[in-house]
């Protein structure tokens, strides 16, 4: 039998939509309902990349972390399970996010909205570059 390895840490509090109508749509998953601890804010613009953006390499999803971090892209795979959502991220990522590895284990404590977690996170990282777009295992 696979041992489960525990979580990086547990996911408590999920917020998801345009903070400001016609603002960008983010996905705000954390420890807690404060930005105090651990979190992840994906966030993506309601309009295409502009011919700007693209040049600029700006033409993606964008994660923010807790440390300050922010990465363009940056995801290799997602995987969400009913009590687990692991994320994959590429080597760049992974720096400028300041991760402890490549790959990021949350647990998922009860009474969060999976359903809100799935939608958000096809929303947010289904745009922009198709390139830059991870494999989704929801």
């Amino acid at each position: 039998m696979t041992e489960m390895t525990p979580p990086y840490w547990v996911i408590r509090y999920v917020e998801s939509g345009e903070s400001v109508p016609g603002g960008p749509f983010t996905v705000f998953i954390a420890e807690n309902d404060d930005e105090d601890g651990h979190y992840f804010d994906l966030q993506c613009m309601p309009d295409e990349p502009s011919a700007q953006n693209i040049k600029l390499e700006l033409d993606s999803y964008c994660i923010v972390s807790e440390n300050g971090g922010v990465h363009y892209g940056g995801l290799k795979e997602v995987t969400l399970q009913p009590d687990r959502l692991v994320l994959q991220f590429l080597d760049d990522a992974v720096e400028e996010l300041d991760l402890p590895s490549g790959v990021v284990e949350l647990g998922i404590a009860p009474g969060i909205d999976i359903d809100e977690i799935r939608s958000g996170l096809r929303r947010v990282l289904s745009y922009g570059n198709p390139g830059k777009i991870p494999r989704m295992n929801f």
